[in-house]
């Protein structure tokens, strides 16, 4: 068999760039010299999509352009297309434009950063790993949250609908029968006061139940009192969460748990 010319060897590689850079053209001769078409698009969601495939990896090489108007709606656009279609990205740049970057692309795209300057071998190898599969996108993580309050559950949902798959339920008896028939549910937001019957008495049956007891469950608390703070931490689940959170900072906690959470496992 001809290495170069299999099926996989002829893939793409997207190089998204705002700029014809010397580091650009090292990265796309270094994918040329092992097999690779290393496609060069400006920061265009349309040209992306029209130069490669929705499989082919993207290396986005970031540069000042992300500070500008044209930069910021391209990484908004790039939002969009990762959670659509679960893109694969690898980021190039300074680590102050990675983070830059990084508050608008979801971090379960994103493959790897590297700085500059480009350690090229190691860039090509995780280019290798992306496009033989050995990578995969991953999935959105299933939310349930469970509160009284119809109003603050979609706000919730609409904060959180592009980073996360979301189901609602307004009462502890409804999430206790759906649960029943339902599975993959990676984190339960639970609101700690709730008539007929509250969050400890839906927390304590989850736990007393084998097939809900592993589900981590983080509550929700519209009052910021010390003595009912104590008594939530106490039963030890995984956070306690103030209702009065800003979509920011509530992302950002979301985002460290499932980190924190992959890391242990």
């Amino acid at each position: 068999m001809d290495f170069f010319n299999s099926p996989l060897e002829k893939r793409k590689v997207a190089i998204v760039s705002a700029k014809d850079s010397f580091s650009v053209m090292g990265i796309r001769k270094k994918l040329q010299e092992a097999g690779k078409e290393g496609v060069v698009v400006a920061p265009s969601v349309f040209q992306l999509e029209s130069a490669v495939d929705e499989s082919d990896p993207i290396i986005y090489y970031l540069d000042d352009d992300i500070y500008t108007l044209r930069g910021e709606d391209f990484l908004k656009e790039l939002k969009n297309l990762c959670l659509e279609q679960q893109r694969l990205v690898i980021l190039v740049g300074e680590k102050a434009e990675y983070e830059t970057a990084i508050e608008t692309i979801p971090k379960s795209a994103i493959v790897e950063w590297f700085s500059r300057p480009v350690d090229m071998d190691a860039l090509l190898a995780t280019v290798e790993r992306a496009l033989n599969g050995e990578i995969a996108p991953a999935r959105k993580h299933h939310i349930l949250i469970i509160d009284d309050d119809i109003t603050y559950m979609r706000m919730l949902h609409e904060w959180m609908k592009e980073r996360y798959e979301i189901t609602m339920l307004d009462s502890g008896g409804k999430a206790i029968h759906w649960l029943m028939e339902n599975t993959g549910i990676d984190l339960i937001l639970l609101d700690y006061e709730m008539p007929s019957m509250d969050g400890p008495a839906v927390f304590h049956m989850f736990k007393e139940d084998p097939s809900t007891r592993n589900i981590p469950v983080i509550f929700l608390t519209g009052k910021n009192d010390r003595d009912l703070v104590v008594k939530a931490v106490d039963m030890r689940p995984e956070d306690y969460i103030l209702k009065s959170v800003q979509k920011r900072e509530l992302m950002d906690k979301l985002e460290n748990f499932f980190k924190k959470n992959k890391e242990n496992q």
